[in-house]
C-alpha cells in the first residue's frame, strides 16, 4: 500500500497541502603525468596493452579528475534521454533495458584516449536528462589499454546529493569498520566543452576491485537492485561474475539455509555467510541512515561469494542517499533499519539483535568521530567548491539541529541511534519484498491529459485519466480550488539540479466531487516553456487517489510511463508557482488497483 500524508477533511478550510505532504511511491559515486605509450590512431590496431596516464592513484582522496569528453552531439542528446520509465520500474516483472554505448575521445588530466566506450548510467533515482550519469570503458576498442591501471571509470552525478561528499564518507565509514568498499574521489566533467559539474569517482565493482579486496575474483558476484533471499525475490539479483555458467546454486544454497527454523538455521548459515560481517555492515547502513541500501530498501548492493572462504560477503553500492536517516519511501521505517528478510529474521532473535546493537554501541565508541566527520566535509566542500548552504543537511544528520520542541529540531545522529537502542519494545514498521510469483502480464494503462493554469493565487483547469474500470475521470481544480490551495509549487534543493513539484489536487464534479492528486516532477532547468519528456523522477506524474479509510488518506493509483509536459508560461521570484501547462503522457496503473 502507497501513502501520502495529507491535512483532511479535504473540505473546510484552504489547507496548504504541500507542507504537509509526505510522498510515499512502491517501485520500486593529483596523478596523471606522462603515458607509457602512445596511443595509436584511430586507424591503426593495438599492439599491446598500454597504460595512459602512468601509474598515479586515480581514486587519490585530495583529487579532482579533470575528464573532458569530445563525442558527436546528436549521440550525447541522445544519451542523455536514454532511461528506464518510472512505471517500469514498479513492474513486478521490470523489463530488461540496456542503455546504448557510443564512441568518443576522452582527455583525463591531459592525457588523451580516442575510442573511448561511454554510455549512461543509472537505475532510476540518479537519472537526469541534463547531467548524466556516466560509465567510460577504455579496453572495450583497445584491449589492455588502462589509465593508471583502470580499464574503466564510474562517474555518479550526484543527482541526489548536492553536497557531493555523501559517497566519500559513506565508503569510508565502511572501510574504517573492516567492510570492502569501493574508493572515491571526484571529477569535474565537461561534454563537448559544457561543464556539468562535479561528479563522484567510484571504482567500479569489478574484477580487480574482488582481487585486490578478497584476494580472489573467481567466485560468483550478484548485483542487487531491489532484490532479497527467497524463492522468488531472489531471482532479481543479477549476475555480474561467471555469466556464461550461470550457477546459481552457491545463491539458492543461501535461500535454503533461510528457509529453516531459527535454530537450524544458525548452524548452517555461518558456513555460507560471514554473520559477524553481516552485522557489522548492517550497523554501518543504520548508522549512516542511508536508507536506499541493503538493510533500509532491499537495494544498491553487491554480494560476492569469496572462494577462498567459501561465504558471501555484503559490498555497499551507490550510498548517495547516506547522512539521511528518514525514509522517504517507507516513512515509518524508524533508526533502526531491517527492511530486508535477513536483517530482519536477525532482528527478531534476542542474541542477534542484541549482537547488532551492541556492533552500533562499538561504532559509536570508537568510529563516529563528528569532528572529524566535519572537518572532512568541509575538506570535500572546499576541495570540490561546493556551497556551504548544500552541505548543510550532513552537518544538521551528524551534529543535531535546533532544540528539542522547536519546529526545526533533529537529533544528532548519536542520540538518535542512542535512543532507539534504549526501547523497550522497538519502533519502526518493517518493509519486505513479497516473496511471491511475480505478475507479468501486460499493465493497465490510461492516457493523461490536461490542461492547468495557476495566476495571482487563483488556479484553474483539470487533469483527465480513465480508471481500470472504464470510468472517464476529469479531477477540475478549479472545482478543488473552493476548498483548499489546489496547485501547491515546492522546491527540492536536496537534488542536483533542484526539482520542482507542482502538487495538483482536483475533484470529480460527475463522482460527488472525489478528490484525486496528481504530483508532477520537474527538473529546474526544464521549468523553462517548451515541452519535457518524462524522464526518470527528474519529469514524471504520479496520480493517487484520496481514501479516507487507508492511512495517510491516500493511495497510489498510477505512475508516468511515457509522455510529456508542456509548459507555456512560468511566473519568477515569489510568482514561481504562477505556470500555464499541458499534460499529454500515459500512465501505468499500480498492481495493486487494476
Amino acid at each position: 500500500m502507497t501513502t501520502i500524508n495529507l491535512p483532511w477533511p479535504l473540505r473546510g478550510s484552504k489547507a496548504s497541502i504541500g507542507t504537509a505532504l509526505a510522498l510515499t511511491v512502491l517501485l520500486t559515486g593529483c596523478g596523471g603525468g606522462g603515458s607509457d605509450a602512445s596511443s595509436p590512431s584511430d586507424f591503426d590496431a593495438p599492439t599491446e596493452p598500454v597504460n595512459i596516464g602512468g601509474n598515479g592513484n586515480l581514486y587519490d582522496p585530495e583529487r579532482v579528475v579533470q575528464v573532458d569528453l569530445t563525442m558527436d552531439a546528436g549521440e550525447f542528446s541522445t544519451l542523455q534521454a536514454e532511461a528506464r520509465t518510472l512505471a517500469s520500474t514498479d513492474r513486478e516483472c521490470v523489463p530488461e533495458f540496456e542503455y546504448s554505448e557510443f564512441k568518443a575521445s576522452v582527455t583525463i588530466d591531459g592525457s588523451e584516449m580516442a575510442n573511448v566506450i561511454v554510455r549512461k548510467k543509472g537505475y532510476m533515482g540518479s537519472l537526469s536528462p541534463s547531467v548524466p550519469s556516466l560509465k567510460l570503458d577504455f579496453d572495450d576498442l583497445w584491449p589492455g589499454r588502462t589509465y593508471q591501471n583502470m580499464s574503466r571509470m564510474t562517474l555518479n552525478n550526484n543527482r541526489q546529493d548536492p553536497s557531493n561528499a555523501r559517497q566519500c564518507l559513506a565508503y569510508d565509514q565502511f572501510r574504517k569498520a573492516g567492510i570492502a568498499a569501493p574508493r572515491c574521489n571526484y571529477a569535474r566533467v565537461t561534454v563537448n566543452g559544457q561543464d556539468l559539474g562535479i561528479f563522484t569517482n567510484v571504482e567500479p565493482i569489478k574484477k580487480p576491485f574482488l582481487a585486490r579486496v578478497f584476494g580472489d575474483d573467481d567466485g560468483n558476484q550478484y548485483e542487487a537492485q531491489t532484490a532479497d533471499f527467497g524463492t522468488w525475490r531472489s531471482r532479481r539479483f543479477e549476475k555480474k561474475t561467471n555469466e556464461e555458467e550461470n550457477d546459481r546454486s552457491d545463491l539458492q544454497a543461501l535461500n535454503d539455509a533461510l528457509a529453516l527454523p531459527d535454530e537450524q538455521m544458525m548452524n548452517v548459515l555461518p558456513q555460507l555467510l560471514d554473520v559477524d560481517e553481516f552485522i557489522r555492515f548492517w550497523a554501518v547502513e543504520t548508522l549512516l541512515g542511508a536508507w536506499d541500501s541493503a538493510t533500509g530498501n532491499a537495494n544498491n548492493f553487491h554480494i560476492y561469494r569469496n572462494p577462498e572462504d567459501g561465504r558471501f560477503h555484503f559490498i555497499p553500492w551507490g550510498p548517495d542517499t547516506a547522512f539521511r536517516g528518514e525514509h522517504p519511501l517507507k516513512p515509518l521505517t524508524g533508526v533502526l533499519y531491517r527492511n530486508f528478510s535477513l536483517a530482519n529474521r536477525l532482528f527478531e532473535m534476542p542474541d542477534y539483535r542484541a549482537r547488532y546493537e551492541a556492533e552500533l554501541e562499538n561504532l559509536l565508541a570508537t568510529q563516529w568521530d563528528e569532528a572529524a566527520l566535519l572537518a572532512e566535509l568541509e575538506r570535500i566542500r572546499q576541495l570540490t567548491g561546493t556551497g556551504s548552504s548544500a552541505v548543510a543537511s550532513v552537518e544538521a544528520f551528524v551534529s543535531g539541529r535546533g532544540a528539542p520542541g522547536e519546529a526545526n529540531y533533529r537529533p544528532s545522529r548519536r542520540t538518535a541511534i542512542e535512543q532507539a537502542i534504549a526501547e523497550e519494545v522497538p519502533s519502526g514498521t518493517v518493509y519486505l519484498l513479497p516473496d511471491r510469483e511475480p505478475d507479468c502480464s501486460a499493465p493497465v494503462t490510461t492516457s493523461l491529459t490536461g490542461s492547468i493554469e495557476a495566476r495571482n493565487g487563483t488556479d484553474n483547469g483539470a487533469f483527465r485519466f480513465t480508471l481500470p474500470d472504464g470510468r472517464a475521470v476529469a479531477a477540475s481544480l478549479t472545482f478543488a480550488a473552493f476548498e483548499v490551495d489546489s496547485l501547491e509549487y515546492s522546491v527540492d534543493r536536496e537534488s542536483k539540479p533542484p526539482v520542482i513539484s507542482l502538487l495538483l489536487i482536483g475533484v470529480d464534479a460527475s463522482d460527488d466531487f472525489k478528490p484525486y492528486v496528481l504530483q508532477l516532477f520537474i527538473e529546474a532547468s526544464d521549468y523553462v516553456p517548451g515541452t519535457h519528456r518524462f524522464h526518470g523522477f527528474a519529469t514524471n506524474a504520479l496520480l493517487f487517489e484520496v481514501d479516507e479509510s487507508l492511512p495517510g488518506d491516500v493511495r497510489t493509483l498510477a505512475l508516468g510511463a511515457e509522455g510529456s509536459i508542456t509548459i507555456s508560461r512560468v511566473g519568477s521570484g515569489a510568482s514561481a508557482g504562477d505556470v500555464a501547462l499541458s499534460l499529454d503522457a500515459t500512465l501505468e496503473y499500480s498492481s495493486d488497483v487494476r
